[in-house]
């Protein structure tokens, strides 16, 4: 619950609400099925209430004039469109659902905003969200005078990632849809595969090119698209490997016995801190580059079943 509610203050409802809806009206019938006289589930009636907000709200903020705002429901709709299809057509781990998912969707978005705009929309949609970012920071200087600083900085930032940004959302928010449809559901697709646990998390070792493209327009002199796309890979990878990266921590935590709750206060005082900025995050994503190579959780399972064996 804690986790939705922080998903809804950080991304646009939709992308949890319209998969989760899609997901439970679309399920198979139970097996056995619902004998004659009993009362059905409330699944449906939920998945019709949850969809209707959802799609109320895409209509909000894409019929506002707003081409960033049509986009960015069109995208959503595409999203949601493919997940479904992969989850029922072609099941698989979840969190690889997503990915397919959200790189079809960003790739069917791009063609159609190159079909009805045209080029010259990239631009519009860029100078958009800088100036969205750019109200939102300025509330947020209005409340914290001090970030005044970071002010300019993040504004650039957030117009330029706000693809990458959109990608992880979607990421986070399809695996949300599928947790929550399995919690309403009690049978057909909830019956698949739950989510993997945090300390399980993993990405495969292809991403560790998203780091070194990143770095390459970097140092590269190259154009602004190239520069612009290779930022939004670099963002999206980088926060993978910090969650790996966090994963790894997580699992040795649980082996030399520190808690959940420690690591959750240690992660709040150093935010709290601004410490993420110069070492925590930095640190956890060099942690989870490095494992793919070294395998820490492999070889620490590893290490503890050779002290089982050689326990008398």
């Amino acid at each position: 619950m804690l986790a939705l509610l922080a998903f809804l203050l950080w991304a646009h409802p939709s992308l949890v609400g319209l998969p989760c809806a899609a997901l439970l009206m679309l399920a198979p019938p139970p097996h056995p099925p619902t004998p004659p006289g009993a009362k059905p589930g409330w699944s449906q009636p939920i998945a019709g209430m949850i969809g209707a907000v959802s799609l109320a709200l895409l209509v909000v903020s894409g019929g506002n004039g707003s081409r960033l705002g049509a986009a960015t429901s069109a995208y959503i709709v595409l999203a949601t469109a493919a997940f479904v299809s992969l989850v029922l057509l072609r099941p698989d781990t979840i969190l690889r659902q997503a990915f397919r998912s959200t790189v079809a969707a960003g790739l069917a978005t791009a063609l159609l905003i190159q079909v009805m705009w045209g080029a010259d929309a990239w631009g519009s949609l860029g100078w958009e969200a800088t100036r969205e970012a750019s109200l939102t920071m300025r509330t947020i200087v209005q409340i914290a005078p001090d970030t005044f600083s970071i002010y300019e900085p993040m504004v650039r930032f957030i117009s330029v990632t706000w693809p990458g940004m959109l990608a992880l959302q979607t990421l986070a928010g399809l695996a949300l849809a599928w947790q929550l449809h399995r919690r309403i559901a009690a049978s057909g697709l909830a019956a698949g595969a739950p989510l993997m646990r945090f300390k399980d998390f993993y990405i495969g070792d292809g991403w560790v090119w998203g780091m070194v493209a990143w770095l390459g327009v970097l140092i590269l002199p190259v154009s602004s698209s190239l520069h612009v796309a290779g930022t939004n890979v670099g963002l999206v990878a980088s926060t993978l490997y910090v969650l790996r990266g966090a994963a790894i921590v997580a699992t040795f935590a649980e082996a030399f016995g520190i808690s959940a709750v420690a690591l959750v206060i240690v992660a709040a005082a150093a935010a709290a801190l601004a410490v993420p900025l110069v070492f925590l995050l930095p640190g956890l994503c060099t942690l989870g580059i490095t494992d793919t190579w070294y395998q820490y959780r492999r070889r620490l399972a590893e290490a503890r079943q050779r002290q089982r064996s050689n326990t008398p």
